[in-house]
């Protein structure tokens, strides 16, 4: 595990996007609002259907972080592992939005698959003390399932928490990267390498993150690590040919 470099302090732009953005806004509320009945027409009740919003709807409806945090503890505690496909399809469902280029095969690669269900059931237990193993038990080497990497399979390990102000997993995709390295300058975080990364990655993400959490949390206001993952997605849009964002 790398280590953090301390002289690399938290952006003065996240420091003002913290004081301007309450957790609730930033975090708990934070969604999208979805066609759920292109993903229930895929998905049998039997293997975790319904994907519902905030409000029980199955058609078209809202789906924010603070709802799927609810399906969090029943991911882990669940033996039968239907828990824990329940939570990655609201995760799927909320990190594709309202592209479905690769769902189809997502879908595919989870449904009838005890395996699977199984997997997702453990690495939504080790998430909470464990991210490297969490994150090795969807990526030993190659993809454990078909068309997940880690941009994806990194959300489900962040929603397994709950919203629990520690938890050990967030986010990590490009755009997270592009913005960790941009501020810090560290190799790992380069987000020109491949999008497929593999466990050095996400801990040198993680590491970075938490640190910038902790440093600017105060009496009164603890900021979370998602906090942070928030700000750097929003920020780590890839710049256009003309320099325009």
């Amino acid at each position: 595990m790398s280590e953090f470099n301390p002289y690399v302090p938290p952006p003065e732009a996240l420091r003002v996007w913290i004081g301007q953005h309450p957790r609730v806004e930033a975090i708990d509320n934070h969604g999208f609002d979805l066609k759920l009945d292109w993903w229930n027409s895929r998905i049998p009740e039997s293997q975790g259907a319904p994907v519902t919003g905030r409000s029980g709807e199955t058609g078209q409806g809202f789906i924010s972080r603070g709802h799927i945090f609810a399906l969090a503890e029943t991911a882990r505690d669940d033996e039968s592992g239907i828990g824990a496909v329940r939570l990655f399809w609201h995760a799927l469902a909320w990190g594709t939005g309202s592209s479905h280029r690769n769902s189809p095969r997502r879908i595919e690669s989870v449904l009838g698959n005890d395996d699977v269900r199984l997997l997702l059931r453990g690495a939504a237990g080790l998430s909470v003390t464990d991210p490297r193993g969490a994150f090795l038990l969807l990526k030993p080497g190659r993809n454990a399932i078909s068309s997940l990497g880690p941009n994806f399979f990194t959300k489900f390990l962040y929603f397994a928490g709950g919203g629990a102000l520690g938890h050990s997993c967030l986010i990590v995709d490009n755009r997270v990267l592009r913005s960790l390295h941009r501020e810090t300058g560290r190799p790992l975080l380069d987000p020109n390498q491949p999008t497929n990364y593999g466990p050095a990655v996400y801990e040198d993400a993680l590491l970075v993150m938490k640190a910038w959490a902790k440093e600017l949390s105060q009496s009164g206001r603890i900021v979370g690590a998602d906090e942070v993952e928030r700000w750097a997605f929003a920020t780590g849009r890839r710049p256009s040919r003309t320099g325009i964002v």
